[in-house]
């Protein structure tokens, strides 16, 4: 009987899973979102990459993740990603002026 207790347990896991992957991507979508906004509130290409305020972002979610005991490494990398589709996306929209 064990194996179908754990057969069950899975099932019900990896639907939780289901769902938080869920949430994720409406969050995901959420964020770039108002990305769009910023992107409107931005004059010109040479506004788009802010060394700053990358930095502060970078070490927030990194404080983040270490209090809820995730490998910061991890997060690390998962916000690069989101900062650099960011700054693509945002390329795209904002045209170069001189």
């Amino acid at each position: 009987m064990k194996k179908n207790n754990n057969i069950n347990e899975l099932k019900k896991v990896r639907k939780n899973i289901d769902n938080i992957d869920n949430e994720i991507i409406k969050l995901i979508a959420d964020r770039f979102k108002e990305i769009h906004k910023v992107t409107k509130l931005k004059d010109n290409q040479d506004q788009i990459i802010d060394h700053e305020r990358i930095t502060h972002i970078l070490k927030s979610v990194q404080s983040k993740a270490k209090k809820n005991k995730i490998d910061h490494e991890i997060i690390t990398r998962i916000w690069q990603i989101f900062i650099q589709e960011a700054i693509k996306l945002e390329y795209s929209k904002i045209k170069k002026t001189k």
